[in-house]
């Protein structure tokens, strides 16, 4: 694992660390969109509505994976950058644990809770029971879906990404054959979809669970550990950034949704999902980056390599304004026929998703810059920064111009929260790298110096 991230990072080593990364979150988020598809063209407008008004619910809890799988990858690389291999073992298997009992217990309490949840943000009539049939289930198997949001970074300070990347294609495309078996062959309906997604969740659990309880000297599995809630929970704090980010993004769609129906009724609903799927094909590249990031921060400054970091900086940002210009494009050149695959049989809806695509697009130019920042200073251990930025990103910005907008350029303005806020977030990260880093290595340098001495 350490030959992976000792020497020194080009654009192209760079490239091919994340790209194994980048094809895992393809995978995830393409046979999602997959599924959103299946959906909506076997079940209608009113279905696709209601998976697109549960999914921020489910992603909001999701979300603690990545919150688990960031904060432990950046202490467990610092570890390995140490040369510890057996307190990153112990950190790794702790964090395991705690991740099903969270995960079991969240799910038992939202599986009850879940129709009021739905009536209280305002959920329409016609939706609701349709959102229960989903959303019940997802959350009824909850531990099994931390697993894939956890390890999609661990699997990559595991030195394994290959083998997630195959775990993410396994489990999408078990996704997709329940889906089409459930929903066409047993005609189980919206909850068949739920089921689908859960059971293929399930076994590709089972299957990670298996893999880390054999026993290699080269890379990490499952040992003994004692529960040491202090460095759990600073785990958690100095990943939380990527779990607000996450939490907070949906946390805005909960709101978009919400406003959506109060000003522009369901269907908008309807091609507001059709925006979130298409956007995350672009989005996982930056996915990708961002998680490898955070592990190669993390080693390096383990190291005490801080010219390395400076360098990791300037080139992430190239590569990230770099992908972000080509995928405002590509995302432009296809905004039809994304839109037509999913609501192709509405000719109302259609020229209202395409015109969505086109003036969303923009967020693409900025988010991975942002997503970037938030890594490397999630990689330094500074999850307070991160964390503001994550916020920033997907929360604060957004929900005010969702507000803010309509207000004064009317209902259809509400389209421009998510890029007014992606713009706002990248000029707050630029402040933050001239201001927190620059003050991160002058204390690195002042403790070095005390040591020295």
């Amino acid at each position: 694992m350490n030959n992976k991230l000792d020497g020194h990072f080009t654009y192209a080593r760079i490239l091919r660390f994340s790209l194994p990364a980048m094809g895992m979150s393809l995978a995830v988020l393409s046979f999602t969109i997959v599924d959103g598809l299946l959906v909506s063209n076997l079940l209608g407008v009113n279905a696709l509505a209601a998976v697109d008004y549960v999914s921020p619910f489910f992603l909001v809890v999701y979300a603690m994976g990545f919150m688990f799988g960031t904060g432990g990858s950046a202490q467990i690389a610092n570890l390995m950058g140490k040369g510890d291999m057996g307190e990153a073992r112990r950190l790794f298997s702790m964090i395991i644990f705690y991740m099903v009992i969270i995960g079991a217990i969240v799910g038992a309490v939202l599986t009850c809770c879940f129709p009021w949840l739905l009536r209280m943000t305002g959920a329409s009539e016609d939706i609701i029971p349709l959102c229960v049939e989903y959303g019940v289930v997802l959350f009824a198997f909850l531990p099994a879906h931390l697993f894939d949001s956890t390890f999609e970074s661990l699997w990559i300070t595991c030195g394994r990404v290959r083998l997630g990347f195959i775990i993410s294609v396994l489990n999408g495309l078990l996704n997709v054959l329940l889906d089409l078996l459930f929903m066409m062959k047993f005609n189980m309906g919206i909850w068949g979809a739920g089921l689908a997604t859960s059971l293929s969740a399930l076994l590709c659990a089972f299957i990670i669970i298996r893999y880390f309880f054999i026993r290699d000297e080269d890379r990490l599995y499952f040992v003994r550990f004692s529960l040491r809630i202090r460095t759990f929970l600073k785990i958690c704090f100095n990943g939380v950034s990527e779990m607000v980010d996450s939490v907070a993004e949906n946390i805005t769609l909960l709101v978009l949704n919400s406003r959506l129906l109060t000003l522009l009724g369901v269907a908008s609903v309807a091609v507001m999902g059709v925006y979130v799927y298409s956007i995350s094909i672009f989005m996982a590249f930056f996915f990708g980056l961002s998680n490898s990031v955070i592990t190669i921060v993390g080693y390096k400054y383990g190291q005490g390599r801080m010219d390395e970091l400076d360098d990791l900086k300037k080139k992430c940002t190239v590569i990230s304004l770099a992908v972000g210009i080509i995928s405002f494009v590509l995302c432009n050149l296809m905004a039809y026929p994304i839109s037509s695959l999913f609501l192709g049989y509405d000719k109302e809806l259609m020229p209202q998703a395409v015109w969505v695509m086109h003036v969303s697009s923009i967020t693409c130019l900025l988010y991975g810059f942002v997503l970037f920042c938030a890594s490397f200073f999630t990689g330094l251990g500074d999850g307070l920064t991160s964390a503001i930025i994550a916020a920033t990103l997907s929360l604060i910005a957004p929900v005010a111009a969702a507000y803010a907008l309509p207000a004064v350029f009317g209902a259809e303005s509400l389209w421009l929260s998510i890029p007014a806020g992606t713009i706002i977030s990248a000029v707050l990260c630029v402040v933050l790298m001239r201001t927190r880093y620059v003050k991160i290595k002058e204390r690195y340098y002042l403790q070095l110096k005390y040591n020295l001495l």
